[in-house]
C-alpha cells in the first residue's frame, strides 16, 4: 500500500477500532471477499466509470466501522471530512430545518452512500444526520484518502464524475447564486430566503432518476447544477441544466402522480423541498403565491393541453380519426347516412 494513502486514510476520523480495520485488511487479501466488494462499488453511480486501477485501490483508502441500532452516525451541521459506503444494515437520513421536527426523509441501504457532499469539496458541513435504523457496517473514506487516491491513478481527466463535480466547489456556500436562479426571479427575495432554510441538498449522478411517470410525488426539485432530461413516453422532451424547478405539479396539485421522468444525465446539484413545507412558506408571502399560483395553473395548462393532443394522436393512430368531426362527415362515416345531394360513391369491385 502507498505510505502516504495509508497516512491519509485515518485523518480526520475521531476514532478507529484498530482491531476492525486489520480484520478488514486481511479479508481484502481473500480473493472472493474482494470480488464481492468490487461487485458491490460497481453498482454504486458515483463509481460507475471510475478506472479499474482506482476501484483496485479502494479498500486499501477505507476504515470499516460497526453501528448498533439507534446510534449516531453524524449529526447535521458537523463538519464533513469523510463519506461512508453501506456494506451492510441501513441508516435513516434525517433532516431538520428552522421551525420544524427534525423528520425521516429516506434511507440509506447496501451499496449507498452517505457524505458524498462534503467527499467532492461541494459543500463543507454535513447537510442532513445519519442515524441508524438496522445495526450496521460501513467504509469510511476520508476525503485526504480519496483526493490521494484520485491522484495516484491519474487525476481527474481519469474520473470525469470527479472532474464534474469539480465544478460545484463550494457552490452551496453562495446564497446570491442560488437566489439569481431563473426559476426564481419574479419572486419576493424574502421568500427566496425562507426556502433556502428548508432545503435538503442532493447530489445526483448519471443514470439515477429524479422522479418516475406516474408514480406518486411528495418532493420538488430546483436544479442548480448539472443536467437532466425530461422523458415522456419512452421519448425526450427536453434536456434542462441548472435554474429549472421540476416536479411541482405532482406536489402542488390535487393529482399527486409523476407526468414525466426524470433521468440524470450529468453529476447534478439539486435542492428538494418537501411539499407541505412549501406550502406552509406561500403562506407566508402572499405576493409570492399569488405569482406561483398564477404560474402553476399556466403550466397546469399547458400540460393539460399536451395531454389532450397526446391522447387524440393515440385515437387516430387506433381508430384512424379521432379529432372533432363535421354532423355532415358523422351521418356519412360514421352512421352511413348520405344527404339527398352526395350519394354514395359506386366503387368497382
Amino acid at each position: 500500500m502507498d505510505e502516504n494513502l495509508e497516512y491519509l486514510r485515518l485523518q480526520g476520523l475521531d476514532y478507529v477500532n484498530r482491531e476492525l480495520l486489520q480484520r478488514w485488511d486481511e479479508s481484502m487479501q481473500h480473493p472472493q471477499a474482494r470480488k464481492d466488494f468490487m461487485k458491490l462499488l460497481k453498482k454504486i453511480p458515483l463509481f460507475a466509470d471510475a478506472p479499474e486501477a482506482f476501484l483496485l485501490t479502494l479498500p486499501e483508502a477505507g476504515v470499516p466501522a460497526d453501528y448498533t441500532e439507534g446510534e449516531v452516525i453524524f449529526r447535521q451541521d458537523e463538519e464533513q471530512n469523510w463519506m461512508a459506503i453501506v456494506l451492510s444494515g441501513r441508516i435513516d437520513r434525517r433532516l431538520k430545518n428552522e421551525g420544524h421536527d427534525e423528520m425521516t426523509i429516506g434511507d440509506a441501504g447496501p451499496g449507498k452512500l452517505c457524505g458524498d457532499l462534503g467527499m467532492l469539496g461541494i459543500s463543507a458541513r454535513r447537510t442532513i444526520s445519519a442515524v441508524v435504523s438496522e445495526a450496521c457496517s460501513i467504509l469510511k473514506i476520508t476525503k485526504a484518502a480519496w483526493d490521494c487516491l484520485v491522484n495516484l491513478r491519474g487525476g481527474v481527466d481519469e474520473y470525469p464524475l470527479v472532474w464534474q463535480a469539480r465544478s460545484m466547489q463550494n457552490i452551496m456556500g453562495d446564497k446570491d447564486t442560488f437566489c439569481d436562479l431563473k426559476c426564481f426571479e419574479k419572486l419576493e427575495r424574502d421568500f427566496v430566503l425562507a426556502l433556502c432554510k428548508e432545503l435538503e441538498p442532493r447530489l445526483m449522478y448519471p443514470g439515477m432518476f429524479m422522479m418516475k411517470e406516474g408514480e406518486i410525488g411528495h418532493e420538488m426539485f430546483i436544479v442548480h447544477a448539472g443536467k437532466v432530461d425530461v422523458e415522456k413516453g419512452g421519448r425526450i422532451l427536453a434536456s434542462l441544466g441548472g435554474g429549472v424547478v421540476l416536479g411541482e405539479l405532482a406536489v402542488l396539485g390535487s393529482d399527486k402522480r409523476r407526468t414525466a421522468t426524470v433521468r440524470v444525465t450529468e453529476v447534478t446539484l439539486a435542492y428538494v423541498l418537501n411539499g407541505k413545507v412549501v406550502q406552509q412558506t406561500l403562506e407566508m408571502y402572499p405576493e409570492t403565491k399569488r405569482i406561483y399560483d398564477h404560474e402553476y395553473v399556466g403550466r397546469l395548462l399547458k400540460f393539460e393541453l399536451e395531454k389532450v393532443k397526446d391522447e387524440i394522436t393515440h385515437l387516430d393512430e387506433f381508430y384512424g380519426r379521432a379529432h372533432p368531426m363535421p354532423s355532415k362527415e358523422v351521418r356519412r362515416d360514421i352512421l352511413g347516412h348520405f344527404d339527398e345531394e352526395e350519394p354514395p360513391a359506386i366503387t368497382s369491385g
